[in-house]
């Protein structure tokens, strides 16, 4: 799509240089420390607008290109938030243009910033979250659950925490939160023990680890009349890779002896969904965390719920809020001062069904 009409002046097509100087930002933004979850939202935003402009030169952009992006990303039906969020890396961006001499000035300071309305974070009373701790099929899905509830911990930290890092007498750990910051998370003494009986006796390597899953395959037959079985298995570094082994030939008359033959050797082989030496995944995480949440009939349930309880029940008892800022490692009080809400909402719903004057209200309002 064009961006209207060019002046003579300005060009198109400067896509390669548009992408180089897109790669030194996000080189500058790694140098910084910056998630790469970070890094790969702003390249996205980043690279769609770029797109958006058909090359246009960067020193040449003007903030009309920019309004009529934002226009053509509410065209899409992207939100609200997320437009902001995308507008926010192309000011990052057109900041560092400007800082290297590539723009005399950002473009970008001249669009407003139309504030987005802040939902209140979902969060689960205890007895859910106990719930989703029962529930969990095997000591290493408990003691992540337990984990995640007790430090509140984000996604990110939980996948890089390393049991060589662990504190067992104080029960204590550090990890590293946005910007690499480093701030120190305690745990339970249930949740330790529960954590323990999770390694079994493993004293390095990352807390949790992925699991294989149970490998099935697929077999076929050459020219010559031997069966062969192939499967697809994760192997030391975390690659999926092609397996194949030979099954035999006369002893097999069948597809189906085949197949059976090939189930029998994967059995022997590999022990039904065995912990690999990779780091356990975001998307694993959340995995399982999801499907915990439709075994306990509590609907969507996502890792950033287990945090928003964290502080949730941390300040219903009683927790200061700059004690509770420390522990999910906000860089400012602002941040935390959402749960204060979250906490009104919850008093106000127990006035509802527990005063009589209240009770009284709701009767009136019906």
């Amino acid at each position: 799509m064009a961006t209207g009409k060019l002046r003579e002046e300005r060009t198109l097509n400067h896509h390669e240089e548009n992408a180089q100087l897109l790669d030194a930002y996000l080189l500058n933004m790694e140098a910084g420390n910056r998630s790469p979850h970070s890094i790969a939202a702003y390249r996205y935003a980043i690279a769609d607008f770029l797109d958006f402009t058909l090359g246009l030169n960067v020193a040449e952009i003007t903030h009309r290109e920019i309004t009529e992006w934002l226009h053509f990303l509410k065209v899409r039906d992207v939100s609200p938030r997320t437009s902001c969020s995308r507008l926010g890396a192309l000011r990052s961006f057109f900041k560092y243009a400007e800082m290297t001499g590539v723009v005399k000035n950002s473009p970008a300071r001249l669009i407003e910033s139309r504030g987005v309305p802040r939902g209140l974070p979902h969060w689960l009373s205890v007895i859910d979250i106990r719930k989703l701790i029962a529930a969990a099929e095997n000591v290493r899905d408990r003691g992540l659950v337990m984990f995640m509830y007790d430090t509140g911990c984000r996604i990110a930290e939980v996948v890089g925490v390393r049991v060589e890092d662990i504190q067992w007498d104080q029960h204590v750990l550090k990890v590293f939160g946005k910007g690499q910051k480093e701030r120190p998370v305690i745990f339970s003494k249930e949740t330790a023990e529960t954590l323990r009986a999770h390694l079994q006796g493993r004293e390095s390597g990352p807390l949790f680890r992925e699991e294989q899953p149970e490998q099935r395959g697929g077999v076929w037959k050459d020219q010559y009349g031997s069966w062969f079985g192939q499967w697809r298995e994760t192997n030391d570094i975390g690659k999926r890779v092609m397996r194949t082994v030979r099954l035999g030939d006369h002893e097999l008359p069948t597809k189906q002896h085949a197949r059976q033959a090939l189930d029998t050797f994967l059995r022997g082989k590999l022990v039904p969904r065995v912990e690999s030496s990779v780091p356990i995944q975001a998307r694993s995480v959340r995995r399982i965390l999801r499907e915990l949440g439709v075994k306990t009939g509590l609907g969507r349930v996502h890792p950033h719920m287990l945090r928003h309880s964290f502080a949730t029940h941390l300040l219903e008892g009683g927790a200061d809020l700059r004690a509770i800022q420390e522990l999910l490692g906000h860089s400012s009080i602002l941040t935390t001062q959402i749960y204060t809400h979250c906490s009104s909402v919850h008093l106000r719903e127990a006035l509802e069904k527990a005063h009589p004057s209240w009770q009284e209200e709701s009767h009136e309002e019906k």
